[in-house]
């Protein structure tokens, strides 16, 4: 096999879904066809899924310098892959009533998935911005999809605007980093860099910069103030991409970053990310605990685990073994994410772009429809990290690696904020046994749901939630 052979083949996931697009592109202009659009995302997707074998006996060939391709790069662009399948799933049930273009929405989506893979395979400052922007871009039109919902066109230009400022603080402290060091590259730039980041003023900018912008795309306190009207704002299917797969895309690229450059071996650096952290935790708990609408809470909720999955990151000079915590909890955290918003997209009564769910739309669902209260409940005792379920064992991770590292403050902040997430998570499920005055009305979805596509994937999320809770080996062993 040839070295040119080789770089194509490390480059198959880039390469597939770059061609769907345009293809995509072809068939829209020729004729359109909702269902034959749906299948082809859907197959570009798993051909790409695939690929991901033939690059694995790879991973040591020298590609363009702009990309890395190693284990690390395989597994997030797995997480990527599958966050985006779930996505199309949700989104062809109500796609197929909606009044307006259809097509766009899976073409938006794959566009979207090339920039996350883009990041994860990114090692390079220029593949870096370049993949932000190919993953950020079609999410404005992702989260303003159903123009007629006023809160889904607040939703997106608020997402826009914030966004775009967001990118103009990479893009200015990439520069700065630049003028210093003279080069885009993750590992050059730890080279180039001292241990003392705090005495050299454009690094120290530079960096902040670029904090400033990974706190916006992460959701991290302060900078989460965007994403509770997001959530709510944007159809269910695009907050679930936005939820896992972009925010695993810029984790995966955050690390590299860190690992590569030695950055996390700085005081300072450990310093702000502390921060950053206890913030998180503390503010995405307490203010799920006052949410009454269900994606304002998962909203917070998911800015507090991100504030979990700094624990690790901060830890990393420490012990390998954080690695293999990140990766565990985002594989509990994206199977959670799938089967949480799929559940929403299944009950949902109406249009998901226009369905608003409040904890009084599942007050007595256990008496209407018992198999989906059931799994709404498993789902939330995974986020609330209750023993038996994947959440738990990835919190006790990141908490063993944690007290490896000696974090005592963080891991005290951990499990205060855990506490009053138990009471968050537990607020939905009294809500979903109490007994409401309309016990007597029919279930809010149909009785055939569990044979659809999207239904299935429901029932396999929760069924793993549950086999990884009680048998995590086989998933530690992959990670």
């Amino acid at each position: 096999m040839t070295i040119l052979t080789q770089q194509l083949t490390m480059l198959l996931p880039l390469l597939i879904l770059g061609i769907g697009v345009v293809i995509i592109l072809l068939t829209l202009s020729l004729k359109r066809n909702h269902f034959i659009t749906f299948m082809f995302v859907v197959s570009s997707l798993i051909l790409s899924l695939c690929s991901l074998y033939f690059i694995t006996p790879l991973i040591d060939v020298e590609i363009i310098p702009f990309f890395q391709i190693d284990y690390h790069s395989i597994f997030y662009t797995f997480l990527v892959i599958l966050a985006s399948l779930s996505t199309c799933v949700f989104s062809y049930r109500w796609l197929v009533v909606y009044p307006g273009n259809r097509e766009e929405f899976y073409l938006l989506v794959l566009l979207s998935t090339l920039g996350a893979v883009v990041l994860t395979y990114s090692n390079h400052l220029i593949s870096l911005f370049i993949g932000v922007e190919l993953m950020s871009l079609p999410l404005f039109g992702l989260v303003g999809y159903t123009i007629p919902n006023l809160r889904s066109l607040e939703a997106s230009l608020k997402y826009t605007i914030l966004s775009v400022a967001a990118s103009s603080f990479l893009l200015f402290g990439m520069a700065l980093i630049y003028s210093y060091t003279g080069s885009f590259s993750f590992k050059n730039l730890g080279v180039d860099i001292n241990s003392s980041v705090l005495a050299q003023p454009f690094l120290m900018v530079g960096f902040g910069c670029m904090f400033v912008s990974f706190c916006f795309k992460l959701s991290l306190a302060p900078f989460h103030l965007w994403t509770p009207d997001v959530y709510e704002g944007a159809p269910t299917p695009v907050v679930n991409f936005l939820a896992s797969a972009s925010k695993i895309a810029i984790f995966c690229v955050l690390m590299r970053l860190f690992i590569s450059s030695s950055l996390m071996h700085t005081q300072a650096i450990r310093m702000v990310f502390s921060i950053l952290s206890i913030a998180s935790i503390l503010c995405g708990n307490l203010m799920a605990s006052r949410q009454s609408n269900i994606k304002r809470l998962l909203a917070y909720s998911s800015v507090s685990h991100i504030g979990y999955l700094l624990l690790p990151l901060i830890a990393l000079q420490f012990s390998q073994i954080a690695q293999e915590a990140v990766r565990f909890y985002f594989v509990g955290y994206l199977i959670n994410s799938i089967g949480l918003f799929g559940l929403i997209n299944v009950m949902s009564t109406s249009s998901v772009g226009s369905h608003n769910p409040s904890l009084d739309d599942y007050r007595g669902l256990f008496w209407r429809d018992p198999l989906l209260a059931g799994l709404m409940t498993i789902m939330m005792l995974s986020l609330a990290g209750i023993p038996m379920t994947v959440g738990f064992i990835g919190k006790f991770y990141v908490i063993v690696v944690s007290l490896g590292a000696h974090l005592w403050w963080l891991i005290s902040t951990l499990i205060v904020g855990s506490i009053i997430g138990v009471y968050s998570y537990f607020r939905v499920i009294v809500s979903l046994y109490m007994v409401s005055s309309d016990i007597l009305q029919p279930a809010c979805s149909s009785t055939n749901w569990v044979f659809t596509l999207s239904g299935v994937v429901v029932i396999v999320s929760v069924v793993l939630v549950l086999l990884y809770g009680v048998y995590p080996q086989s998933l530690i062993f992959l990670v």
